[in-house]
């Protein structure tokens, strides 16, 4: 009986150890970022289709918005979407699937699965983000969840989420006949995010123990299109401009049993030169390159950064889109009508902190209704 007992005191003590390390190692990992490259925090099914390259092709309101400010002086007429809605899920969530899928989103009820896909990370993401533009500004109120777990031992539960409230406010400029666009968006930005690692049981949440805060975030958007064949155009933007620092006020109470505030996201520049070549038939086609993180704050190796994207559009109506970006492959398909728009994509973003270190594969559905 003492052998037996001082051997489960033992065991208790390691397991008590292992979830201490465990812990303080989500700790470390606290302010990850979903993607380790900087970008836009809104992620357009399109513009994902085609590795991100996107910013010379941000032409809606949403897009402008987070994507290229520059891009609202595109706009001509009024837009109101009062349907943004996306789904998105990772390849292990979708191997993982199912009768009991729906329990996927309480944290509490999922986590018996999480522990036998083992070290499968699932994770989904919803995104609502209801917005209207005009001849030269736009605005709307972005709304995400973004969630995803797996389980480092059997025995605790590793969650990665971030919550996203934002409302934003841009602007665009045309001058000299729409040769040289100007663009500002002021994104107010409301987020809880973590990657914490705590036990398993039924009380866990996705939103347990995040950073929480809000802060002020400026982007600046330029872009010079040359009116000769080929429409060759040079982007650059600015995001985070003079950075942006979060403090512990929140418009809404995004998590539980908060740890903090997230950290300051420093300011990084984006430039990209793009064509559109018209190939008959009422087709056309977009190629884009991208340098993303000009100033290398991610800290990612070149190849890590370039991106690059082609978009084939029939009659403004069919679109076939494929890229790379962060190091991997995309694709995607779109259907666009007069009062609607479908996107379906395939891509995948750099989840570690290096190059090609954490593959997360990802499945975006995008749906867009438009009232005018």
């Amino acid at each position: 009986m003492d052998m037996r007992f001082r051997h489960h005191i033992v065991r208790k003590k390691q397991l008590a150890l292992s979830t201490v390390i465990i812990y303080l190692i989500g700790i470390h990992w606290v302010f990850a970022r979903q993607d380790v490259v900087p970008g836009s925090r809104y992620t357009s099914g399109r513009a994902a289709a085609m590795g991100d390259a996107f910013i010379p092709l941000a032409d809606d309101g949403a897009a402008g918005l987070f994507y290229n400010p520059a891009g609202l002086g595109k706009v001509k007429y009024f837009q109101l979407e009062p349907m943004n809605f996306q789904l998105q899920a990772n390849s292990d969530f979708l191997s993982s699937v199912d009768r009991n899928f729906y329990k996927a989103t309480s944290l509490g009820k999922y986590y018996p699965k999480i522990i036998t896909k083992s070290p499968a990370f699932p994770g989904m993401s919803a995104t609502i983000f209801p917005n209207f533009a005009a001849r030269g500004f736009a605005f709307g109120v972005l709304m995400m969840d973004q969630i995803s777990a797996t389980s480092p031992d059997g025995v605790n539960i590793r969650n990665r989420s971030k919550y996203l409230f934002i409302p934003t406010f841009g602007a665009g400029l045309r001058l000299a006949g729409g040769v040289i666009r100007l663009g500002y968006s002021l994104q107010w930005v409301n987020q809880a995010s973590g990657d914490i690692t705590l036990p398993a049981s039924e009380s866990l949440g996705y939103n347990e123990g995040l950073a929480q805060g809000s802060a002020m975030s400026h982007t600046l958007g330029l872009a010079l299109t040359l009116p000769v064949s080929y429409l060759p155009s040079l982007n650059f933007v600015a995001r985070n401009l003079l950075n942006a620092k979060f403090g512990s006020f929140s418009i809404l109470s995004l998590a539980k049993n908060v740890s903090g505030v997230p950290d300051t996201e420093l300011t990084s520049y984006d430039a990209s030169v793009s064509i559109q070549a018209k190939v008959g038939g009422g087709g056309s086609v977009n190629m884009v390159v991208e340098y993303r993180d000009l100033t290398n704050r991610s800290g990612i190796s070149l190849f890590g950064r370039l991106c690059a994207g082609m978009e084939f559009s029939f009659r403004d109506q069919f679109f076939l889109r494929t890229g790379w970006g962060s190091g991997y492959p995309s694709a995607g398909l779109g259907l666009r009508r007069k009062k609607a728009e479908f996107s379906l994509s395939w891509f995948s973003q750099e989840a570690g902190t290096k190059y090609h270190e954490l593959r997360d594969t990802r499945y975006i559905l995008h749906y867009q209704i438009r009232a005018f």
